[in-house]
């Protein structure tokens, strides 16, 4: 890693040549440092499956299957660490100066052995049944709770096979309506939580100049803790219309998710200087629905097939530990999870006495963003801030596919969009150390244009405004995009044999050609800044 420079302009300084005159400023690191990293791991995996499948009496279909699975791994690391370099020219660790120089190790181990299996069961295709297992363990958890187990369900009624079915709705030639429960066990989490963990402290100095490292517990045990459980639930249907031109799913779906672990921190003060373990206390809930209809058709020589789809999922706490006495617009149980709590912005202050005539943030003048009392007290402060139940992801997600093919030459089409997204598009990277957009320097608030709806430019977070969340830089993410497009020719069989070629096609293919949004700087796809 190596510094690197800037050029700025006092905005008055030229040269003989009226050109202005830069100054070098050095930014990023004080001066060369090297980091580097070994990784050594390995992890060794064994399975056993048992298939059986029979058929009896020609109308009654059994499978079973029966498997274990058992891993064992280790990772051990070592990193070391030099700067003062000389020259950045040799990027080697002996190069390096031996002031402050560090290295660093740790190692790691895991295994996990699992119990699963599933036994099916059809009569005449028409109704079915499956019944699954897994009693999986895992090295996470203490070993009376190490083992967890989870079960799951699921039906399906080929209804369109059933006799009143035909007679009735035959241009509905198959409809199937089917619904499961099942349990799954999430283990992904920092693991040794039921052990007491110990941890290096601050140094003491005995015996005259002896430097001895001293080690104190980092946090409390918890001996109780075991799998995350996730209980989901599905019922849906499949059916298809005028001798399969026509095909339909839809699904609704309502997932609970409980035991998942957090801490209680919120409602224990600091002040008790208590580390409390994390709990399964946690509990989130998840539904929606998808849907698909598509329509194809051929006549002669032409084909084509429409397709559209579409999904909506909005998830919600249903119990987190909370801080007492916080106030309801702030609580988090209720709403969706990764919300985040935002000042509300109400406008930009024109000049010093809209300033003065308000609430408002200590320090804040005209060109600032103006933050709104929400509870009244007037002061504007961190009892102000209010949850918003949007986030980054989005609640409906939807595309619809277009192919259409007329003897040799075909066309294919697929759009996408997304609903219910917001992005916090606030960019501290500004002013001194950086550019502008384009968006928030023309019509930002200056002395000669005091009625903007932009505030003033500002040095990257120093603002309180660029500093803390507030919905100004909230913007909508909905889009809608032609994600791809294709048009192609396929050569006849008679020109490939000549070439001595099975197949060959000549296209022309584009890559988001088209986005329908708010966002101007940013692909509305992505989260990232």
């Amino acid at each position: 890693r190596t510094p690197w420079y800037l050029n700025t302009w006092d905005g008055s300084s030229i040269d003989a040549n009226g050109r202005p005159v830069l100054t070098k400023v050095k930014s990023g690191y004080a001066d060369p440092n090297l980091t580097q990293v070994m990784a050594d791991g390995q992890m060794t995996t064994l399975n056993a499956l048992i298939n059986y499948h029979t058929t009896i009496a020609e109308k009654h279909n059994i499978k079973v299957l029966l498997g274990t699975e058992k891993s064992v791994g280790g990772l051990m690391n070592l990193s070391a660490y030099r700067r003062y370099f000389l020259s950045t020219g040799l990027d080697q660790m002996f190069a390096g100066g031996d002031l402050e120089k560090d290295n660093n190790g740790s190692a790691s181990q895991e295994a996990r052995l699992n119990y699963f299996g599933r036994v099916n069961y059809d009569f005449r295709s028409k109704y079915m049944i499956e019944i699954l297992f897994r009693y999986d363990g895992s090295y996470i958890f203490p070993e009376d709770k190490r083992f967890g187990f989870f079960p799951g369900i699921s039906v399906g009624w080929q209804i369109g096979k059933e006799k009143f079915w035909v007679d009735n709705l035959s241009f509905i030639n198959s409809f199937k309506i089917r619904a499961s429960w099942g349990q799954t066990g999430n283990d992904r989490i920092t693991e040794y939580q039921y052990l007491s963990s110990m941890g290096f402290g601050t140094p003491l100095v005995l015996n005259g100049n002896v430097l001895f490292k001293t080690l104190n517990e980092l946090r409390i045990s918890n001996p109780n803790v075991t799998w995350e459980v996730a209980n989901q639930s599905n019922i849906g249907f499949d059916g298809e219309l005028m001798n399969g031109k026509i095909k339909i799913s839809g699904d609704y779906f309502h997932n609970l998710r409980s035991n998942i672990l957090a801490f209680r921190n919120a409602s224990v003060p600091t002040s008790t200087g208590l580390t409390l373990p994390m709990e399964n206390i946690g509990k989130v809930v998840n539904q929606g629905y998808e849907f698909l209809v598509s329509y194809g058709d051929t006549r002669k020589d032409f084909s084509y097939q429409v397709s559209v789809n579409g999904g909506f999922a909005k998830n919600k706490i249903k119990f987190w530990d909370e801080t007492p006495g916080a106030p309801d617009y702030q609580k988090s149980t209720g709403h969706p999870m990764n919300t985040n709590l935002y000042y509300q912005a109400i406008g930009i202050y024109k000049d010093q006495a809209s300033v003065d005539a308000s609430p408002h943030w200590v320090g804040a003048r005209a060109g600032d963003i103006q933050f709104k009392d929400v509870n009244g007290d007037g002061q504007v402060n961190g009892l102000d801030k209010v949850r918003d139940d949007r986030s980054n992801i989005p609640t409906f997600t939807g595309g619809m596919s277009l192919n259409l093919r007329y003897k040799n030459i075909y066309v294919s089409m697929l759009f996408q969009g997304a609903t219910g997204a917001v992005r916090y598009d606030s960019i501290t990277h500004s002013g001194a150390i950086g550019n502008f957009f384009q968006k928030d320097a023309i019509g930002r608030w200056t002395p000669d244009n005091i009625e903007a709806t932009k505030p003033r430019t500002w040095n990257g977070s120093g603002a309180y405004w660029t500093a803390q969340a507030n919905t100004y830089w909230l913007q909508n993410a909905d889009y809608l995009r032609l994600k791809n497009i294709e048009i192609g020719y396929e050569l006849p069989k008679k020109i490939n044999k000549k070439m001595g070629i099975q197949s060959s096609t000549l296209f022309i293919s584009g890559l988001n050609l088209l986005t329908f949004d708010h966002l101007k700087d940013f692909d509305p796809e992505t989260i990232s800044n």
